[in-house]
């Protein structure tokens, strides 16, 4: 239980009924405390089988996760960089706004990049584009938009094109095949947190497997980052009792 909120509900009840005020003495409480017993009221918001993050705030969730993308992208393409050429084939004695005019007015073209490269690094990342605005909220298609536009404008046509002319298989892979990729991962991701993290009884598994398939949330969920702006998880346990006596007083509960 994260908090425990005490809240007096006050109403009037219309007392026409009474003869005077010196009639509302313990008899009279008493009688029509037995003929009116208290009732209690429980409800859960929202339902407690839903246990998988839903941030409170779409735009906030997603204007966060473009920030850590962006810096991101900024360190991949430094650690990239600083790879031996033979690995990234990249030219790195052409790098500069120069060579970044030139690639884009050449490309695309059809890339030597081997298979890790194009058929698993690509099509992860463009998966890891595509959960940020689904986990916010919304659609596949919203999504798989916001995949296209990151992996083609800031990636292979903005960062990447100072080094390397913009590649077919890239613009092909990242978003399309990234983006199927993205709705598994955020289907799994949901089944997961649904049973409490646990994936074939392994709760630490079911952490790995989540860790792997949304860093991003990782940051956002687990290590408060949403929390601190102020973004909440609408899934969260918040229950509620309610006491309402005949006389109209009554306390509630929230935790």
């Amino acid at each position: 239980m994260k908090k425990y909120i005490f809240a007096l509900l006050v109403s009037i009840y219309t007392l026409e009924s009474l003869e005077s005020p010196k009639t509302l003495g313990p008899s009279v409480l008493q009688d029509d405390y037995l003929q009116n017993p208290p009732k209690y009221y429980q409800s859960s918001q929202p339902n407690h089988q839903l246990k998988y993050y839903q941030p409170s705030s779409s735009s906030g969730y997603l204007g966060t996760t473009i920030g850590l993308l962006s810096g991101g992208l900024l360190v991949s393409i430094i650690g990239l960089y600083l790879m031996p050429e033979s690995v990234t084939n990249w030219d790195r004695s052409r790098f500069g706004f120069g060579a970044w005019a030139q690639d884009v007015q050449v490309g695309p073209v059809l890339d030597r990049d081997n298979f890790i490269l194009n058929g698993i690094s690509h099509p992860y990342f463009g998966a890891v584009y595509y959960m940020q605005p689904r986990i916010a909220g919304y659609s596949w298609a919203e999504s798989t938009l916001f995949s296209f536009i990151v992996s083609t404008i800031f990636w292979e046509y903005g960062i990447e094109a100072f080094v390397e002319i913009p590649s077919w298989q890239d613009l092909i892979y990242t978003p399309a095949i990234g983006s199927i990729f993205g709705e598994i991962f955020y289907q799994t991701t949901k089944y997961i947190q649904n049973t409490d993290y646990k994936l074939f009884g392994s709760r630490i598994l079911g952490y790995i497997v989540v860790a792997l398939m949304d860093p991003i949330g990782v940051i956002m969920r687990d290590l408060g980052l949403a929390q601190f702006m102020g973004i909440d998880n609408m899934n969260d346990s918040k229950r509620f009792v309610s006491f309402a006596s005949p006389m109209g007083i009554g306390l509630a509960l929230r935790f």
